[in-house]
C-alpha cells in the first residue's frame, strides 16, 4: 500500500504526459507531410473531364509527361468525360488531399455552378486552385457566302433584324452560348441561339447558311478557314491571335470592352494543404518554362500564362462576375 501511494504521483504524471502527447505530436507529423521535401515521391493522377483527343487532354499529356521526367514519377492520365466536366470535378473533389490527384478544366468550370441546378461541388469551396495553365482565343466564323464580312456587319443587320440572326453553339451554357451572349449584351442585340449536339454539325449548319454565325476555338476554327468552308470575321482575345494574326479582334471591331477566351486551370481537392498546392505550383510553372512544351502547345494555338494560386482563384471569381448577370437575364439554367 505504502508502495502504492509513492508510485500514485508518477502514474498521474504519465497519464498527463499521454494525454498530452497527441496533440504535441499529431500537428508536427503534419508538418512534416505538408513539406515533405520528397514530394512527389509515387505516381500523379492527372485527371481530364472530356475524351482523349481534346485540347484538355493534350495538355495534360504534354506537360504531364514533362513533370514525370522532371520528377522521376509516374503521371497517370485519366479521362472521366461527362455532364460538362461535373463527374471528374466531383471525383477530384472528393478525393485525398494529399497533391497526387489533380485536375485540368476549362472556364465552364466556373459558369456551371451558375447555370445547373444542382451540382455534385462547387469549384469555390470544394477545389484549391493551383496554377493557371493557359489561354486560347475564339473565332467567330461566317459562311463565305455570307453577307456579314465584321463584327459591325453582324450588329448593323441584327438591329435591322432583331432576333432573326441565328448563332450555333454545342449547347445551352456551354461557352461559346455564353461567349455569344456576352457580345449581343455589350453590342446590345438580340441574336437567336441554335444548339447543335457538336462542332462538326455546327459548322456544316453555319458553312451552308442554316445559321449565320458560329463561335469556336482559334485553333479548331483556322482548319476549316483554310478548308474554304468558312470566313473568319474576329477572333476574341485581348489581342489578335498568334495563329490568326490577320484577323482582327472583336475589340478592334466596335466593342472595346469585349474580350473571351477559353482558359485551363489546374485544380486540387479543397483540403489540400497550401505547401503541397505550392509545391504543384512549382512543378507545373517548371514544365510549362520548358521550350517543348511550350512549342507544342502554341501550335495548337494555347497561350500558356502561369501565375500564384490565388491569381486561378481570382479568374474564377471573374468569370463568375462576368456571366453571372447574363445567365440570369438570359434564364440559361439546365436541371441536372
Amino acid at each position: 500500500m505504502e508502495k502504492l501511494k509513492h508510485a500514485l504521483p508518477r502514474l498521474l504524471c504519465l497519464l498527463a504526459a499521454l494525454a498530452l502527447a497527441p496533440a504535441c505530436i499529431l500537428p508536427a507529423c503534419s508538418q512534416a507531410a505538408e513539406a515533405d521535401p520528397a514530394f512527389p515521391s509515387r505516381p500523379l493522377h492527372f485527371i481530364v473531364p472530356y475524351p482523349p483527343g481534346g485540347g484538355n487532354d493534350l495538355f495534360a499529356r504534354v506537360v504531364g509527361q514533362r513533370i514525370a521526367e522532371n520528377t522521376g514519377q509516374a503521371v497517370i492520365v485519366e479521362n472521366r468525360p461527362g455532364a460538362a466536366g461535373l463527374i471528374a470535378g466531383d471525383y477530384v473533389a472528393r478525393s485525398a488531399p494529399d497533391g497526387y490527384t489533380f485536375m485540368v478544366d476549362q472556364s465552364s468550370i466556373a459558369t456551371n455552378p451558375l447555370i445547373y441546378k444542382k451540382t455534385a461541388f462547387d469549384v469555390r469551396h470544394d477545389l484549391a486552385p493551383v496554377i493557371r495553365a493557359a489561354t486560347l482565343d475564339n473565332v467567330i466564323l461566317v459562311s463565305t457566302a455570307s453577307s456579314i464580312h465584321s463584327v459591325k456587319d453582324l450588329i448593323e443587320q441584327a438591329r435591322r433584324q432583331p432576333g432573326k440572326l441565328t448563332y450555333g453553339s454545342v449547347g445551352i451554357g456551354s461557352s461559346q452560348h455564353l461567349a455569344m451572349e456576352l457580345l449581343s449584351h455589350q453590342a446590345g442585340i438580340k441574336l437567336l441561339h441554335v444548339p447543335y449536339k457538336g462542332t462538326a454539325a455546327a459548322v456544316t449548319a453555319v458553312s451552308s447558311g442554316e445559321i449565320q454565325v458560329f463561335l469556336i476555338s482559334a485553333a479548331t476554327g483556322q482548319s476549316y478557314v483554310k478548308s474554304g468552308k468558312v470566313r473568319a470575321i474576329a477572333t476574341t482575345g485581348s489581342k489578335r491571335s498568334p495563329i490568326m494574326p490577320d484577323v482582327p479582334t472583336v475589340k478592334e471591331s466596335g466593342l472595346p470592352d469585349y474580350v473571351n477566351y477559353n482558359w485551363l486551370g489546374i485544380f486540387a481537392p479543397a483540403a489540400t494543404p497550401q505547401p503541397v498546392v505550392d509545391r504543384l505550383n512549382v512543378l507545373f510553372a517548371k514544365a510549362m518554362a520548358d521550350r517543348k512544351v511550350k512549342n507544342t502547345l502554341d501550335v495548337q494555338g494555347w497561350q500558356l500564362v502561369g501565375g500564384t494560386p490565388q491569381a486561378l482563384r481570382d479568374t474564377v471569381d471573374g468569370e463568375m462576375r462576368r456571366y453571372e448577370q447574363i445567365v440570369r437575364e438570359q434564364n440559361i439554367q439546365i436541371d441536372q
